[in-house]
């Protein structure tokens, strides 16, 4: 039943905004200049009740002045759902041009439907690329690669904490690669949440 409703909330949040987050998309056959294309999972967009279960629960742990990162953020829903809650900036990294491109055009659809004053930002690059920022200190993840992939992230956050020491969470839905954050010296899990049987492990930085 919660399913059900699920999929239809997804439907309403699409049909509402003018936007394109519900559909599906494979790796292969987008633009991709990447020698990880292989250690990447298709689009595939994150329930949006979820998601917003997940946020109402941790926001008293994050500052909402902070910048929100959703990395493989695809066509851009959890960067659309994050600007709900506060957030100062959100930022979301994607290395598929056309995801990137229909991530600009919802996110700018949304903004002019709803007016919320959140900057959002779609940076076209391999995550294992990307320098992570001083002001970024929630980072959002749902399964978007393997775990060679994500040990070169977690390194790259690690290398930020060291230059602007700061607290920071990591997000990641449906956790398949959870057991390489909590083998990472900086990393440990805070937190579990399951909604309507969807998955969130919560990890933060070492005091």
């Amino acid at each position: 039943m919660y399913r059900i409703v699920a999929l239809i909330e997804d439907y309403y949040f699409d049909v509402k905004y003018g936007i394109d987050t519900r559909s599906w998309s494979e790796l292969n056959g987008l633009t991709i200049e990447s020698d990880n294309l292989k250690r990447g999972v298709r689009y595939q967009p994150t329930r949006v009740l979820p998601v917003r279960k997940l946020l109402q629960s941790i926001k008293p742990m994050i500052p909402d002045h902070g910048t929100f990162v959703d990395i493989g953020c695809g066509k851009g829903r959890i960067l659309l759902i994050a600007s709900e809650f506060g957030f100062a900036t959100v930022r979301g990294i994607e290395f598929a041009h056309e995801l990137c491109e229909i991530a600009r055009n919802n996110c700018a659809v949304y903004r002019g439907k709803t007016g919320v004053v959140t900057e959002f930002q779609i940076i076209e690059s391999d995550v294992v690329d990307y320098t992570v920022n001083d002001d970024e200190n929630v980072f959002f993840m749902f399964n978007p690669f393997d775990d060679v992939v994500m040990n070169k992230v977690l390194n790259n956050i690690a290398t930020s904490l060291e230059i602007q020491p700061r607290k920071i969470w990591i997000i990641y839905h449906n956790p398949e690669c959870g057991n390489t954050i909590e083998k990472h010296d900086s990393f440990v899990k805070s937190r579990e949440f399951v909604f309507w049987d969807y998955s969130f492990a919560v990890y933060s930085n070492n005091d």
